[in-house]
């Protein structure tokens, strides 16, 4: 039986979640609920559940908070986020951290049922691959160890039994479709043995694998009586100039901290990875130490340019979604931008897109033929800007284009037909298209060439026009000043207002007065 939690604050929800699961059927147990995120967090220690439904909004230790805390503590757990519409930056910040999947608020059951076999087919998965590496033997002992499987000490080479650990995880610094890295490990294993004497006092040795066939990482695990930092930067010297002879792409590493124990390589596995994130783009054939990385995250999601891509991909104009949508990358980058935050900005992008369908009652998956999950799993295969926004342009953005290019939508028109409408009761006002573009997290350029396209006119033409109308109907049917009428209708500088009225109405002030049968004011 699958283990299952709930946390939420609202027992309703609770209550509800427990009737519409199908326990039998799907092989669940409840092993708790809880009304809150801190008792959440004691009760997920000790019950160990293998699924957790997760209200994100909650007094106290919320739900980003908790995910973050429990994807520390029990790393194996599969999170299944309960959220409402307004409450998308929540799930944003779910995403960050890992939850499998969400649902909104009020939770329908036959979207419940859909996420819930989906988790657990996921599951399954993880269950799967633990048995085959338990399953390992001789020389697999450290893919084992990291991939949590079943840990026998009789697995463990003697030699590596006690001493200092360490772990090197390589990736190529771009990516590539096909990187066949067993190629590679030959020539890396002759240069680490000829430097063998050279480093660590000579008294270490090493493990060099890929974790899995296709893998796209190299692991190199250390154990030496003591391991010296200073060494590690010679090690990688080492295997840059291993790569180079064999004419490789270029990579960079990530190291662990040092370890007392072996069972700490997984950890260390995963430091070693962070560390990896920490790389900015512009570096290459670099060395990051875990701990002189802090957080991946080199900026602040560009939330604005977001909405505005968002608005314009629902319109299915190819052109104006390929300008939204380097714009929105280009503010993802700079200088400094490390690899994770470019794969924690498309991550949320991706979701952001995923939210948007769904209020048109369609997921990603059924116009792309691939579900977030995956998409996700592509990013973070991805460490360069190129081959990300690849990803998205060439796989992901042209079939949701044509779902919107087919969908009847004209959000255009639409926006036209409301500025009209506002402009008719607010051309009192001082306000310029730059204002209005940025109200509707549009591009100005954008909202001018659809305003021109459905009104005929330019945005300045047509609010002129319709001052210029309000302006001779308070000269027809009230006694206001000229100076009174001017800035009745958005003008302050009298003599701007008479100059703009005789051009468009092809007379004075005061001769349209005379033809309307006022004197001048």
């Amino acid at each position: 039986m699958r283990r299952v939690m709930i946390v939420d604050d609202e027992k309703w929800i609770r209550r509800g979640l427990i009737q519409s699961i199908s326990w039998n059927e799907w092989g669940l147990e409840l092993v708790g609920e809880a009304s809150d995120g801190a008792e959440g967090y004691e009760m997920a220690l000790i019950k160990k559940p293998d699924l957790l439904f997760l209200d994100m909004r909650m007094p106290g230790l919320d739900g980003k908070q908790l995910l973050a805390m429990l994807s520390q503590e029990v790393p194996d757990l599969l999170t299944i986020v309960i959220s409402g519409y307004s409450d998308f930056e929540y799930t944003k910040e779910a995403i960050r951290h890992k939850a499998f999947d969400y649902l909104l608020k009020p939770v329908k059951k036959d979207e419940l049922a859909a996420v819930v076999e989906k988790a657990l087919l996921e599951l399954d998965r993880r269950e799967a691959e633990k048995l085959k590496t338990s399953r390992v033997q001789g020389e697999d002992w450290l893919r084992q160890l990291l991939q949590g499987g079943e840990r026998k000490e009789s697995f463990v080479p003697s030699s590596w039994q006690t001493g200092e650990y360490a772990l090197l995880v390589g990736r190529t610094d771009t990516f590539h479709e096909y990187c066949d890295l067993a190629c590679l490990l030959p020539a890396i294993h002759e240069q680490l043995n000829r430097m063998k004497p050279f480093l660590f006092g000579g008294h270490w040795e090493y493990e060099l694998m890929t974790l899995q066939e296709g893998s796209r990482e190299m692991i190199i695990a250390i154990r030496g009586a003591v391991l010296d930092t200073k060494d590690f930067s010679k090690l990688h010297a080492t295997l840059q100039n291993a790569l180079k002879q064999v004419g490789s792409v270029s990579f960079s590493f990530g190291l662990s901290m040092g370890k007392l124990e072996i069972a700490m390589l997984e950890e260390a596995y995963n430091e070693a990875r962070k560390a990896l994130s920490s790389k900015p783009l512009a570096i290459v054939s670099t060395l990051l130490f875990a701990e002189k990385t802090g957080m991946h995250l080199s900026g602040n999601y560009p939330q604005d340019k977001e909405n505005s891509f968002l608005w314009v991909l629902q319109s299915g104009n190819t052109q104006d979604v390929e300008q939204e949508f380097e714009r929105l990358f280009a503010s993802f980058v700079s200088d400094s931008t490390t690899v994770g935050h470019l794969q924690w900005c498309a991550d949320l992008l991706l979701h952001a897109i995923e939210k948007q369908l769904q209020a048109k009652d369609v997921r990603v998956e059924d116009i792309c033929g691939k579900n977030t999950l995956m998409y996700s799993e592509l990013i973070h295969q991805r460490n360069d800007l190129s081959t990300v926004k690849k990803l998205f342009r060439e796989d992901l953005l042209p079939a949701v284009l044509s779902f919107y290019s087919h969908s009847g939508e004209k959000q255009g028109e639409k926006v036209v037909g409301e500025l009209k409408k506002w402009m008719e009761s607010n051309y009192d006002q001082s306000f310029s298209l730059h204002q209005i573009a940025s109200s509707y997290y549009l591009n100005p350029d954008y909202l001018s060439r659809i305003f021109k396209k459905v009104t005929g006119k330019n945005f300045v033409d047509y609010l002129t026009d319709i001052r210029m109308h309000k302006a001779k109907e308070l000269m027809n049917k009230s006694k206001y000043k000229n100076y009174e009428v001017a800035q009745k209708v958005g003008y302050e500088d009298y003599r701007y207002f008479s100059q703009i009225f005789k051009r468009k109405v092809g007379m004075t002030i005061g001769e349209y007065r005379k033809v309307i049968g006022q004197a001048d004011h």
